[in-house]
């Protein structure tokens, strides 16, 4: 079975290289190949990639229309203006108009912030808003994390004697707006040297210019808004992150703290996981489901009081926002599989009041589940209008695809990534087959997973991960180290979660690793053969213990031929599978199928039709020759459960016991044989065990059974050996046959039944 990824093997450094760098910059040799594939090669470099140093930042000035920003923002404090800062409702949005706040009011400003709502704003510029806030008075606004794709709002603004200053990192719409000051990182002809800032970042540079130096203090809000929006976690973002983790860490600010304290997190150990499966939801969660200004208080707020009271209330909004997202998610997936959508390249699934506050995030799933670029909309039914989001793959620009359509919807903006949109509910299914032909030719492919190295398990250790976290932060640009194992030796394989949705296994005997939403691999897993593995090395803490663990990508299985799925006892859950269970014991298969619901048909292995497949052998084979038979007529993988009853197992009878029942009988002449368990009691053997003393006797001529119901001892008997009677070979035979295939390993069972195969 293959993966979803295409697994590309980076270039493996000389090894003569390696152990240059390795002992120059003194780390592993593992470590040494990753930074020479990331051109890490000397002191220098190390030192500038590892250690955070501002004043490697660049100069604010060199960004477009810096100059006029500065001279009409700072006009504006002196002339009192009122001054309001247009933010976003993404952590992005709310951590840079918390950057530009924090910078106006320390050079004396006292700004307003307005969030706009995803609900009746929308995302960017809007006309409506612009007219609100100048009627309310505002004379100079100042977008962060918006604005670039906002021409027309913005020119009626400019033209409505409200000046607006924009600072914006997104993609450059076609027709860039007028306004006092544009200032984006990768404006047309700007010298700016690092063009993957974020919006927060973009007003860091901003404060900067403001202030005459790094504003220290809101660093730590870059580091959020970088890591939230996915950017590029290289030269200035790197910095950025590195420093504002370390205040994370050391001093948060009254508002993280109270953040972190909510989702359980402790400081000492915020890393840029952290702000991406932990706290960057939680402020994501408030514009999802409502107004986010509040995030803009919980991240300025110097009253530990409010700031608890507001971290509690997001945390409960982000528990809101799960349940709402499991839910459009399960109907979403569905619908991506059904016979309208499962052939398409692309795919637009839009339905009725689903809550637009979560579509993006239902569209990542889908995106992750099918590996398809994924638009999700919301229709609402009252004004005919659908709008959401969408999330695409590496390989295909979701921005340019929907630019070509952008007749079709009535808003639309974005990146190459991810995109935001609206439009006619009747224009769904025109966007569904336009977007899905371009996307079909532009032949995405399955998307590729870049291998930094394979490893074997003894590589695996707490060491190897300290070290390696010393490339981090990852995210963008900087992606943390993919690593091969190939094994055969994985156990302890389970689902986990209230829904059964993941995956836990052991490689290695000892390390554990989990696959998020990979639960449905389970069963093929227990039963791979060979098993490769893709991963990221992380660690795990329970009950105050840490462990390494792997985060796994990715898996390929080598399916066995043979299915081990023997236990102990026969359950319900073993033979509830979709399966043809064959039985060779008539009188089990009778008590078995009236005591257990089989999920396919059962029949008997003397009635199986040759090419028969997903066999499941589920009792014993009185002979081996009988199991070949049965193996030679299906179709591989087989399924072995081997279940046999206590009684059926039993041990042959010692010399000693044998020789009891012979006395017993011997004094009890013509026994009934009918009152065999008499003779069980009185020997202290199974019935089962009598019965087979009294064939092996009767083969041997120690008995003879008269009328076919009494027992009698032959007086003098040929002296023979027990073990020459055939019914006792036989049953030495069965047991040893039994004892093979309940006990055997993985490995001998499968070479058992396979070479029952090559005997054909």
């Amino acid at each position: 079975m293959s993966g979803k990824y295409d697994w590309q093997l980076l270039p493996q450094a000389e090894p003569a290289e390696i152990k240059r760098v390795a002992q120059e910059l003194g780390v592993t040799p593992l470590l040494a190949n990753i930074l020479v594939q990331r051109g890490i090669t000397d002191a220098d470099a190390w030192a500038n990639f590892t250690q955070p140093e501002l004043s490697r930042l660049h100069d604010p000035m060199l960004m477009h229309d810096m100059g006029k920003a500065v001279a009409r923002i700072t006009a504006a404090i002196e002339n009192g203006e009122h001054i309001t800062i247009y933010g976003d409702y993404d952590v992005d949005g709310i951590t840079s108009a918390t950057i530009m706040k924090e910078a106006l009011e320390s050079i004396g400003a006292d700004p307003e912030v307005y969030i706009p709502n995803r609900f009746t704003d929308g995302y960017g510029p809007n006309l409506a808003a612009y007219q609100r806030l100048a009627n309310a008075g505002t004379q100079l606004l100042i977008t962060t994390d918006n604005g670039i794709a906002g021409a027309e709002p913005i020119a009626w603004a400019m033209a409505n004697g409200m000046d607006v200053v924009v600072t914006d990192h997104h993609e450059l719409a076609p027709t860039l707006p007028e306004a006092v000051a544009v200032v984006h990182p990768r404006y047309p002809g700007s010298e700016y040297p690092f063009g993957q800032l974020s919006g927060a970042g973009v007003a860091l540079k901003v404060a900067t210019a403001l202030l005459g130096e790094v504003p220290v203090e809101s660093i730590d809000l870059a580091a959020l808004g970088a890591v939230a929006d996915v950017v590029s976690l290289t030269d200035e973002n790197r910095i950025f992150v590195q420093v504002g983790l370390q205040m994370m860490r050391n001093n948060p600010r009254v508002g993280l703290a109270a953040l972190m304290e909510a989702a359980g997190v402790d400081p000492a150990t915020v890393n840029e996981i952290t702000i991406g499966f932990a706290l960057a939801p939680r402020l994501n969660a408030i514009g999802r489901m409502g107004d986010a200004t509040e995030g803009v208080t919980l991240l300025s707020t110097f009253d530990e009081d409010e700031a608890k009271l507001l971290a509690g209330k997001i945390n409960q909004t982000n528990s809101e926002r799960q349940a709402l997202v499991k839910s459009i998610y399960a109907e979403a997936s569905a619908m991506a599989r059904d016979d309208q959508h499962r052939g398409l390249a692309a795919l637009v699934l839009a339905h009725p009041d689903w809550h637009q506050g979560v579509l993006g995030i239902v569209a990542s799933r889908i995106v992750e589940d099918t590996g398809k670029p994924t638009v999700i909309l919301s229709i609402d039914p009252a004004s005919g209008a659908a709008k959401g989001s969408g999330r695409s793959v590496a390989g295909y620009n979701l921005f340019d695809g929907l630019n070509a359509s952008r007749d079709l919807m009535t808003h639309f903006g974005g990146h190459a990534m991810a995109a935001g949109l609206s439009l006619p509910v009747d224009q769904v299914a025109a966007l569904q087959e336009a977007l899905a032909k371009d996307a079909a030719g532009a032949n995405i492919g399955t998307p590729k997973l870049a291998i930094a190295a394979q490893v074997d398990v003894q590589d695996l250790t707490m060491d190897a991960y300290r070290e390696l976290r010393r490339l981090a932060p990852f995210g963008e640009g900087n992606l943390e180290p993919s690593f091969a194992l190939n094994t055969s030796a994985v156990d302890d394989v389970a689902q986990m979660g209230a829904d059964k949705s993941h995956l836990r296994f052991r490689v290695g005997g000892s390390i554990r690793a989990v696959d998020f939403g990979a639960g449905d691999l389970a069963e093929g897993l227990s039963a791979a053969q060979k098993v490769k593995v893709a991963f990221h090395l992380a660690t795990n803490t329970y009950k105050g213990n840490t462990s390494l663990q792997l985060m796994v990508q990715d898996i390929q299985m080598q399916s066995d031929q043979v299915i081990d799925m023997r236990m102990p006892q026969l359950t319900q859950s073993q033979v509830a599978g979709a399966h043809t269970y064959v039985f060779f014991n008539p009188r089990l298969a009778k008590q078995l199928t009236q005591r257990l619901q089989f999920g396919g048909p059962t029949v008997m292995a003397n009635q199986l039709t040759t090419g028969t497949t997903d066999v499941v052998l589920v009792d014993l084979p009185s002979s081996e020759a009988e199991l070949a038979a049965t193996v030679q007529r299906v179709d591989l993988p087989v399924g072995a459960l081997f279940f046999a009853p206590a009684k059926q197992i039993l041990a042959i009878p010692s010399r000693n016991e044998f020789g009891a029942v012979l006395r017993f009988l011997g004094a009890h002449p013509r026994f009934d044989k009918h009152q065999l368990p008499m003779v069980a009691r009185a020997t202290h053997l199974d019935t089962s065990q009598v019965i087979f003393a009294v064939q092996v006797f009767l083969q041997l001529k120690f008995v003879t059974i008269d009328d076919g119901v009494f027992i009698s001892t032959v007086s003098h008997p040929q002296k023979q050996a027990l073990e020459d009677a055939p019914v006792y070979q036989e049953r030495v035979a069965q047991l040893g046959l039994a004892r093979r295939l309940r006990t055997a390993s993985r490995a001998d069972l499968r070479a058992t039944l396979l070479r029952y195969r090559q005997e054909l």
